[in-house]
């Protein structure tokens, strides 16, 4: 899906340490795109698979191929700190599902800008579901009234390269209406 391909690696040690050796080695090497799990709201093998991770020692990230091979090198000649790859898996792409609910026509319009244009390269909007009401009956009533005069329900799916994917996430993370999923890793087979 992607012309330069990524990878989801897991790193065993202690979490401050891989953390500081992966934004040396960032730092180091010039690379700007690494991407941690946490931080990005990258889900990690479910609910047990989080757990299983963090009782062993794991910190999970998203960095590219070539990035991860040279990492790989440079861990295996660290002395100082107890850090290996534990693990490194190709990603295809990458799934963002979504909802919002707004009571502004303002609002929804603010929020179908954010979701319908300007996608990262790649990305794609699937499933894509609203539902507009407009009630000139309940006009005056209030944010809290159990009536309003207009409401926008939508939820979709983006679906695409794992950093426009990473993107899309930052994007709605930054909209008061509009609650983003955790993203899905789609790996290569």
């Amino acid at each position: 899906m992607n012309n330069e391909t990524f990878v989801h690696l897991e790193m065993h040690g202690s979490a401050d340490e891989v953390k500081a050796f992966i934004e040396g080695f960032r730092l180091a090497s010039g690379e700007q795109r690494v991407y941690s799990t946490v931080r990005e709201n990258i889900k990690i093998d479910g609910f047990f698979g989080s757990l299983i991770s963090k009782a062993h020692g794991s910190t999970h990230f998203v960095v590219p191929s070539d990035f991860s091979g040279q990492l790989g090198e440079a861990v295996e000649a660290v002395t100082l700190i107890d850090v290996r790859v534990e693990s490194s898996r190709p990603i295809d792409h990458g799934e963002l599902n979504f909802e919002f609910k707004c009571f502004s026509h303002s609002d929804g319009v603010a929020i179908r800008e954010v979701v319908e244009t300007e996608l990262p390269k790649g990305v794609v909007l699937e499933g894509y579901e609203t539902d507009e009401t407009i009630d000139s009956d309940a006009e005056g009533a209030e944010m809290y009234s159990p009536v309003h005069e207009y409401v926008l329900i939508g939820r979709g799916q983006f679906h695409g390269p794992i950093e426009g994917i990473i993107a899309m996430g930052r994007r709605l993370d930054d909209q008061d209406f509009i609650h983003p999923g955790r993203i899905h890793l789609v790996y290569s087979h």
